[in-house]
């Protein structure tokens, strides 16, 4: 395998743990959110993950050939010791808050990098597309941060994204 099949490999498996990290965090928060409304936005985190790690298996298959084989012990570790068995007060709310948006942000890079290194179209578009989903999960993280603040309207979808700073 060439070194940058290789680290396309990597990025692929590295996403695929982050993915399954991020789906037992948001899974494990929803059941900690008292507010329906806001329980059912991190569940659909939750769900998006899945969906990210089938995509990413299926890219995998696709690009390299096969499974993916043996993840590595840790994704981006973004989630590790996130919270324990108490219920949420004020501060961990937004402790977890930053804790996801900065996730969906390094998550999007990460996915850029495998964008960035693909010579294959159709494996470009998937990292492209996961780029945009995550960019998309960031801009709604930071628009419940805000709202949690009283800051209703800081902002539109159609401003300038993460990956642009």
């Amino acid at each position: 395998m060439s070194d940058a099949k290789k680290q396309i490999a990597d990025i692929i498996k590295i996403g695929i743990k982050t993915e399954i990290e991020g789906q037992k965090f948001y899974s494990a928060l929803a059941q900690k959110i008292a507010n329906p409304e806001a329980r059912k936005k991190i569940e659909a985190l939750a769900t998006d993950e899945v969906s990210h790690e089938r995509r990413l298996r299926d890219l995998y298959k696709e690009h390299l050939g096969g499974e993916p084989g043996d993840l590595p012990a840790e994704g981006l570790a973004i989630f590790k010791d996130a919270f324990g068995d108490a219920p949420l007060d004020e501060a961990d709310k937004f402790r977890l808050l930053e804790l996801a948006i900065e996730a969906e942000r390094l998550t999007a890079r990460h996915y850029k990098k495998g964008e960035d290194m693909c010579d294959n179209p159709k494996s470009r578009k998937v990292f492209a597309e996961l780029v945009a989903e995550e960019d998309g999960h960031f801009n709604m993280l930071m628009a419940e941060r805000e709202g949690l603040r009283g800051n209703i309207h800081w902002f539109t979808y159609d401003d300038s994204a993460m990956l642009e700073d």
